[in-house]
C-alpha cells in the first residue's frame, strides 16, 4: 500500500504563518492607503467646496451691487408685508438673477435680513419660495455679530444636508443688514467624491490582489521546497536512506538549497555508518538483509529469478596469527574490492555477513 504523504495544515504551521505574513501586512497597507486617500480627497473636496461657495457668495454680492447701486433695506407696510429694496429699487420679486445663478451653478441662493430669509431660490413642497424662514442662531451670530465669512458642511434644510457658505451684507454706514447664503446639496458633492475616489479604491484592490497573488505564490513555492526537504528528513529519521531529493531542491542557490545539500551530505554519512561495514565498505548484515528481502519480493511479484552466494576466506585465522591483524584487515579489504568489482552485471550486491 502506498504511504500517504504527511498533511500540512495551516493552523499553527509555517505555511500558515508565511501566508499570514504575506497577506496581512499587504491587506493592512491597502486599507491604510485607501482610508488615507479617501480622507485626503474628502478634505480636499471640502476645501474646494468652501472656496467655490465663498467665491460664489462674493459674486452674488458684486452682481447686486453692480446692477442695483445702494444699500439693502427692508420696508414693512401696515399690513405687515415687506418689500426688499436695493438702493431705490424694489427687488422683492426680482428673482431672475437668483434663478440664473441657481441654474448656472447648481446652487441655492438666499438673502437674509438679520435672521429672516427675504429672497431665495429654495422652494417648499408646493413649489413656493421658502421665504420668511429663519437662519440658525449660531450661523447668524458667526456671520453678523463677528462680521465673518463662514462655511458649514452640515446645514440641514428641508430635511436635507447642505454645504453652505455665508458672507455678511454691510451697508454704507457699516451696519450689518443681513447676509448672503449659498448652498450645495451634500449628496451631489458625495457623488462627485465617490466618482473621484472609486478609481483609487479599485486601484488599491487590484494592486492588493496582484501583489497578494505574487506573495502567496512565492510563499507556496518556498513551502513546497521546504515540504520536499521535510519529507526527505523524515525518511532519514525512519531509517529509509534510499530516498532521493529532487533536482528542484538544489536548483536555487539560497538557504534552502544549502539545507538540501546538507541533508544530502547527512544522508550519505548516515548511510555509510548504518548500511556499510566500516572496514570493507561492503553492505553490512542489516542493509544486506533488507536488500535481500527486496529482491525476494520483486522475484515473487514479477516471477524473476535470483541467486545467493556465500563465501568464506580459508585459513584467515593463520593470516592474523602470522602477519597480524593489520594484514588481516588488508586481506579483507582486497577480497571485498574483488567481489564488488566482479559482481555479475553490476546488479547484485555484496554484504559482509559474518
Amino acid at each position: 500500500m502506498k504511504k500517504k504523504s504527511p498533511k500540512i495544515t495551516l493552523r499553527g504551521s509555517f505555511h500558515g504563518k508565511m501566508l499570514l505574513l504575506s497577506v496581512l501586512p499587504l491587506l493592512c497597507l491597502a486599507i491604510l492607503v485607501g482610508c488615507v486617500s479617501v480622507a485626503t480627497f474628502s478634505n480636499t473636496m471640502h476645501k474646494q467646496m468652501e472656496e467655490e461657495l465663498n467665491s460664489q457668495c462674493h459674486m452674488v454680492k458684486e452682481l447686486y451691487d453692480s446692477l442695483y447701486p445702494g444699500d439693502f433695506s427692508l420696508r414693512v407696510d401696515d399690513n405687515e408685508s415687506y418689500s426688499l429694496y436695493k438702493g431705490n429699487v424694489d427687488i422683492t420679486n426680482a428673482n431672475r438673477l437668483l434663478d440664473c445663478i441657481h441654474n448656472s451653478y447648481g446652487v441655492e441662493v438666499s438673502i437674509f435680513c438679520k435672521d429672516l430669509c427675504v429672497a431665495t431660490t429654495m422652494t417648499d413642497s408646493d413649489g413656493n419660495r421658502a421665504t420668511l424662514t429663519h437662519a440658525t442662531p449660531i450661523i447668524v451670530e458667526d456671520v453678523q455679530k463677528f462680521h465673518m465669512e463662514s462655511f458649514y458642511d452640515d446645514v440641514l434644510l428641508n430635511d436635507q444636508k447642505y454645504f453652505a457658505s455665508y458672507i455678511p451684507i454691510m451697508n454704507s454706514d457699516f451696519e450689518v443688514f443681513g447676509m448672503f447664503g449659498i448652498y450645495r446639496l451634500s449628496s451631489v458633492v458625495d457623488q462627485r467624491a465617490k466618482a473621484a475616489v472609486m478609481p483609487i479604491v479599485l486601484l488599491c484592490i487590484l494592486a492588493t490582489f496582484i501583489i497578494g497573488f505574487i506573495s502567496i505564490e512565492y510563499s507556496n513555492h518556498l513551502i513546497r521546497r521546504l515540504t520536499v526537504i521535510q519529507r526527505f528528513m523524515r525518511a532519514l529519521a525512519s531509517g529509509r536512506f534510499d530516498q532521493e531529493l529532487p533536482y528542484s531542491a538544489f536548483q536555487h542557490k539560497d538557504e534552502l538549497g544549502d539545507l538540501a545539500e546538507s541533508g544530502k551530505t547527512m544522508q550519505q554519512s548516515l548511510r555509510q555508518l548504518v548500511e556499510f561495514d566500516a572496514l570493507t565498505k561492503l553492505n553490512n548484515r542489516r542493509s544486506g538483509d533488507q536488500k535481500l528481502k527486496g529482491i525476494c519480493e520483486r522475484a515473487r511479484q514479477y516471477g524473476s529469478s535470483y541467486c545467493v552466494g556465500i563465501c568464506d576466506i580459508d585459513f584467515f585465522k593463520k593470516v592474523n596469527d602470522t602477519y597480524g591483524h593489520d594484514a588481516g584487515d588488508e586481506v579483507l579489504r582486497r577480497v571485498a574490492k574483488t567481489l564488488k568489482t566482479h559482481i555479475m552485471g553490476k546488479r547484485g550486491f555484496v554484504a559482509r555477513w559474518g
